[in-house]
C-alpha cells in the first residue's frame, strides 16, 4: 500500500472589509424588525379586544336569558 501525500502551498487568510451594503442590510432589518414588533403588538390589541366584545355578548345573551 503506497501512501499518496501532496503538499498543499499554504495561502495565507487577506482581511477583506464587509461590503458596505451589510450596513445598509442590518438598518433594513432593524427597521424591518421594529415594524414586526408592531404587528404583534396591534395583533395583540385585536385578539383583545375580540375577546372583550365576546365575553360581553355571551354577558349580554345570559342577562337576557335570566330575565326570561
Amino acid at each position: 500500500m503506497s501512501r499518496k501525500i501532496v503538499d498543499l502551498p499554504i495561502r495565507e487568510r487577506v482581511q477583506t472589509r464587509p461590503p458596505v451594503s451589510d450596513f445598509w442590510f442590518a438598518q433594513l432589518d432593524v427597521r424591518l424588525g421594529k415594524i414586526e414588533a408592531m404587528l404583534t403588538r396591534l395583533e395583540w390589541q385585536v385578539w383583545i379586544i375580540v375577546c372583550t366584545v365576546f365575553g360581553l355578548s355571551i354577558l349580554e345573551i345570559i342577562n337576557a336569558l335570566s330575565a326570561v
